[in-house]
């Protein structure tokens, strides 16, 4: 499918868990194109993140983690 934005149909996306610090509380994404677009950030911070193996939140209150 050319064209398609959902995430749910495509094969290779994946299920991301975010945490939020200051709220405490947890969400979960089918991409972690639909988490960024929910948080309101760039993908490659998210995809950073994991190629980093960061431990601390992002701007000290997003924890990412993937399912």
């Amino acid at each position: 499918m050319i064209g398609n934005t959902n995430s749910q149909n495509q094969s290779n996306s994946q299920e991301i868990q975010v945490l939020d610090e200051k709220t405490n509380k947890t969400t979960t994404y089918n991409s972690i194109h639909e988490a960024a677009r929910a948080l309101n950030i760039n993908k490659s911070v998210i995809d950073n993140f994991f190629i980093r193996n960061q431990q601390k939140p992002y701007k000290g209150q997003y924890t990412f983690k993937k399912l």
